[in-house]
C-alpha cells in the first residue's frame, strides 16, 4: 500500500495531524504533505483546521491512489487508452494474479459485443476490465460473464437482458459486459471481464436512444465507491460458478426481463418465447416448432417487451 493509500485510510478514521501521520505512517512530515496533495489532485477533498490537523471531507476522487484504496488492490489507471480489454489481456499474458484490475478514464477504442465500439463520455461513468483466474474448462466461461453480470445488477438494484446487459427499469441500458478468453482445448488460462457502466452521463447520442445512466435512477455516484462495491461483488459472484452455479443461475433467472418475452435472435431469425436458462448458460426460446436453445450472438426484445 503506497503513502497516499495509506494516508486515506488513516483519514477515513478521522482528523490527524501531519505529525501524527508521519509518526503512524513511519514517513516525514514532507512525505504526508506531498501524499495529501495527489489526494487532493485526484480529487479527494481534504482539509487542514487548526487544532485538527487534516481531515477527509469528501472521499470522492478517481484516479491510481483514490481507486487502489476504494478497491483494496493496486489499480492500472489511465486517462486515457484504447481498450481496457485489451491492457488487461496483455497483464494476463504476462502473468498477472487473478483481481489485477484495469481502470481507465477515457477509452479511445473501447468494444462492445461483436466487435461494437462502446461510447462514453469521458470522466462520467465507469470503465474497467478485471483479470480472473478459475479453475474452470473453457466451455464453462460464459457463465462467468453472466455471475459478472448478475454481480452488477444487484450491486444496482436493477434487471439483465440475455446475456450480458444491464438494464434501468424503463428497459435501458446502463451496462454491457465484454469477456474475452485466454484458453487451450481443455484449459482457461484467464478471462477478462470488461464492464462498460453508465454512472453519471446525462446525455447520450441519437445513435443510442436506449442508454442510461446509474445517476437518472439513484442520482449522483462517487465512482470510486461504486467501483469499489462492484469488483468483490463481480469476484464473488464468479466464485460461485465452480462449486455454486445454482445460486448463480437462480439469481440470473430472479432478476430478468428477458424470461417471459417474445424475442428475435437476429443472426438466425429464430423468434419466440424466452422461457428458461439453461444450466450452461443457454437461453431457452420456444418456438412454434419446439423449444430451441440459443447458445451466442443477440437477442432482441419485441415488440412491447421493448420496454419497460
Amino acid at each position: 500500500m503506497t503513502t497516499p493509500q495509506r494516508v486515506l485510510e488513516r483519514l477515513a478514521e478521522g482528523p490527524c495531524s501531519g505529525q501524527a501521520l508521519a509518526d503512524t505512517l513511519g514517513v516525514s512530515r514532507t512525505a504526508v504533505w506531498k501524499a495529501i496533495e495527489l489526494l487532493r489532485g485526484e480529487g479527494i477533498g481534504i482539509e487542514a483546521a487548526a487544532g485538527r490537523g487534516y481531515a477527509l471531507v469528501d472521499p470522492a476522487g478517481f484516479g491510481t491512489h483514490t481507486l487502489s484504496w476504494r478497491c483494496g488492490r493496486p489499480v492500472h489507471f489511465h486517462t486515457r487508452c484504447t481498450s481496457t480489454n485489451r491492457l488487461a489481456h496483455d497483464l494476463g499474458l504476462a502473468a498477472c494474479p487473478g483481481g489485477t484490475l484495469v481502470v481507465a478514464e477515457e477509452q479511445t477504442g473501447g468494444r462492445g459485443r461483436k466487435g461494437r465500439s462502446w461510447e462514453s463520455a469521458a470522466g462520467a461513468n465507469l470503465t474497467f476490465s478485471l483479470v480472473l483466474r478459475p479453475a474452470l474448462p473453457p466451455r464453462e466461461a460464459p457463465l462467468l460473464c453472466l455471475a459478472a453480470a448478475v454481480a452488477v445488477a444487484e450491486v444496482l438494484g436493477l434487471r439483465l437482458k440475455w446475456p450480458n446487459d444491464v438494464l434501468d427499469h424503463e428497459g435501458r441500458k446502463v451496462a454491457g459486459i465484454l469477456a474475452e478468453v485466454h484458453a487451450e482445448v481443455d484449459w482457461l488460462h484467464f478471462i477478462v471481464l470488461g464492464v462498460g457502466l453508465n454512472v453519471n452521463q446525462e446525455r447520450f447520442g441519437e445513435a443510442l436512444p436506449q442508454a442510461a445512466s446509474v445517476s437518472w435512477t439513484h442520482g449522483p455516484q462517487d465512482r470510486a465507491g461504486l467501483l469499489g462495491r462492484l469488483v468483490p461483488a463481480i469476484e464473488r459472484r464468479c466464485g460461485q460458478v465452480a462449486a455454486r452455479r445454482d445460486r448463480v443461475l437462480d439469481a440470473w433467472r430472479e432478476l430478468s426481463w428477458t424470461l417471459g418475452q417474445p424475442v428475435r435472435v437476429p443472426e438466425s431469425g429464430l423468434e419466440g418465447v424466452a422461457v428458461s436458462l439453461r444450466d450452461d448458460g443457454a437461453l431457452m426460446v420456444e418456438t412454434s416448432t419446439g423449444v430451441v436453445p440459443v447458445l451466442a450472438g443477440d437477442v432482441e426484445l419485441i415488440g412491447s417487451a421493448a420496454r419497460w
